[in-house]
């Protein structure tokens, strides 16, 4: 299947920022951690494949650094989701 890889790299990023979201324990991850695991999806050629998944993704990771709120990364990054599994062209 073309663009797993980021698939999969978006849908990690989800489960992290929304184990913090629904505030389930995981004190130890922070906005750094988070940052990171977007800055890995945006490091796959794939997310430059379908409209609007880079743009998506760097809001997200711009969200994390302003300090906005989980559900607001995590709906973000649905989006990204959204759009590459829909996989229409870059344009």
């Amino acid at each position: 299947m073309p663009r797993r890889a980021a698939i999969e790299r978006i849908r990690k990023a989800i489960t992290l920022i929304n184990s913090v979201a629904d505030g389930a324990g995981d004190e130890d991850i922070t906005p750094t951690e988070i940052a990171g695991a977007i800055r890995d999806c945006l490091e796959l050629g794939e997310v430059d494949d379908v409209a609007n998944v880079r743009k998506y993704l760097g809001e997200a990771l711009d969200a994390v650094f302003d300090g906005m709120p989980a559900d607001f990364v995590a709906m973000t990054l649905y989006a990204a989701l959204g759009a590459l599994q829909e996989g229409g062209p870059t344009g």
